[in-house]
């Protein structure tokens, strides 16, 4: 087997980052598991991303608190700051004023839902990934809510079980351009699978570790790939999506939107709330027709 390129160590340490979100960032450390100077590593970090190393953990750890501000509002704003790696709550109460225009305590009030429409707008509606990217209806169609208990109706609660994906990371990227970008890495995909006697499809799955709602489409950060146990394509990221209880909803011939099932589900119930350590999952496939079905999986905890 080849050993990983040094693209997929870069998002190996990505991970490391979302996953120790609360720890103090150590950039020579960082670059060191990369292979890279401290130097080097920062400036490939800037040209993947648009951020820097540092600003890139900054800005995730202020995600990371605005969804636990929304989806914990039993744990103190001062625990959260503290579990999101920020040294005093003044440090910060600064930050997350710089970031979202407004205090810790007025988010968490219901400034979030303010943020999510004005400054986010439509990017934060759409399902990460529309599988037909010439399907201008669903990918610019404005959001509408569902009929009360529409989406809640069709929502299970399952046991998902880990999977070991092989994905193409997209930043800054949404809509149309990364539905189109999403598409090539099918298309390919397909193409070496015809070659090589493989699958005629396969699922292919969308993973995004935020709260969509709360992110800019600059800020966008999106995996995007398949199940692979045996190693075909060491060039490309590889993660485990992690086994636990998710909502999901199944959907065939239709793109349903992830904030249909925050606002007609979770927000409703009181048995579930939001699991932040892990990450939203989209799957689609082809079925015999070649139309998509799949399911959207929002990953959950008992309140």
């Amino acid at each position: 087997m080849k050993p990983p390129s040094r693209v997929s160590r870069l998002y190996e340490v990505m991970d490391l980052m979302l996953d120790s979100v609360g720890d103090p960032l150590a950039l020579k450390s960082l670059a060191a598991s990369a292979s890279y100077s401290s130097f080097h590593f920062d400036r490939i970090f800037r040209e993947l991303t648009g951020f820097s190393a540092v600003e890139y953990q900054r800005k995730r750890r202020l995600r990371r608190a605005a969804h636990l501000l929304r989806h914990e509002p039993d744990v103190a704003i001062v625990r959260i700051a503290q579990d999101c790696g920020f040294p005093s709550n003044a440090a910060f109460a600064k930050a997350f004023k710089q970031q979202f225009s407004m205090s810790a305590k007025a988010w968490r009030e219901g400034g979030w839902r303010a943020y999510m429409d004005q400054q986010v707008g439509r990017e934060s509606d759409v399902s990460f990934f529309v599988a037909e990217p010439d399907n201008l209806e669903a990918l610019l169609a404005p959001y509408c809510p569902p009929a009360p208990g529409s989406i809640a109706a069709r929502i299970a609660v399952r046991l998902l079980p880990a999977v070991t994906l092989r994905y193409q990371r997209f930043f800054g990227q949404s809509g149309a351009a990364l539905s189109i970008a999403c598409n090539g890495v099918i298309r390919e995909r397909e193409r070496l699978d015809a070659d090589a006697g493989g699958p005629a499809a396969r699922p292919w799955y969308g993973v995004f570790d935020e709260d969509p709602g709360f992110t800019g489409e600059s800020e966008y950060c999106y995996d995007f790939g398949y199940a692979d146990d045996e190693g075909i394509d060491p060039g490309m990221g590889l993660r485990v999506l992690p086994a636990g209880s998710y909502a999901c909803l199944d959907f065939h011939n239709e793109w349903p939107r992830f904030r249909s099932m925050y606002e007609d589900w979770l927000d409703k119930q009181s048995l579930w709330r939001l699991d932040s350590t892990r990450p939203h999952i989209q799957m689609v496939e082809r079925d015999a027709a070649g139309r998509w079905r799949g399911w959207l999986a929002l990953p959950i905890k008992k309140r």
